[in-house]
């Protein structure tokens, strides 16, 4: 299938599931994230997986863009469904970031379809991966993944909301990945997300 229609598929499911505007504003993709977890399991952009099986930190791979080998990248996690989709007063809900994760240029992978991402090859965990853990009778919530170019004035050390995962530290209802790549120059370039409900 052609990359511009992967893209365009991939938008208009990010629009139907609301992950746009909740999350992030209407963008061009121009890499793919793959996520896989040590469960065997996958997400698959708006699947449903068990919450027991989306427990380990997952392995990240990307598609990645053209584009020259010392750019930067950074992937998070974050939940915009906390404590509810109806009530999301600690939306959003920080999961995880990693950041300074390098990719070969495509030109270097050209007989590869995808490159693993891992922290041992560069990258460095920023807010330590924690699973999801919706409260019970809350409804299915979103868990997007999301990965992120480095800019020109993109810090060399990068923070993130360790001590307060909701609202990302803001205190501020609906705050979360979006206003934080802002202010780190960050670019939005895949996205991927599943969902996972606890019944109980």
């Amino acid at each position: 299938m052609p990359l511009v229609t992967i893209n365009q598929s991939v938008i208009e499911t990010l629009k139907k599931h609301e992950v746009i505007p909740d999350v992030i504003d209407d963008f061009p993709p121009t890499a793919m994230i793959t996520v896989s977890y040590p469960s065997s399991q996958e997400v698959s952009l708006g699947n449903t997986l068990a919450v027991k099986d989306a427990q380990g930190k997952p392995c990240i791979q990307v598609t990645p863009e053209a584009g020259s080998m010392d750019t930067k990248y950074t992937i998070v996690m974050t939940d915009p469904d906390a404590p509810s989709r109806d009530d999301p007063k600690w939306s959003e809900f920080c999961h995880w970031i990693s950041s300074d994760v390098k990719l070969p240029s495509i030109e270097t992978i050209a007989t590869a379809e995808s490159v693993e991402v891992a922290l041992a090859k560069g990258g460095k965990e920023i807010v330590e991966y924690m699973g999801p853990a919706p409260p019970a009778g809350t409804g299915p919530h979103r868990y997007v993944f999301l990965l992120y170019k480095h800019g020109s004035r993109t810090s060399a050390s990068l923070t993130g909301p360790a001590d307060n995962r909701k609202n990302w530290g803001t205190g501020k209802a609906r705050h979360g990945a979006r206003q934080w790549a802002k202010d780190n120059d960050l670019t939005l370039v895949a996205a991927n997300f599943f969902f996972a409900e606890n019944k109980k």
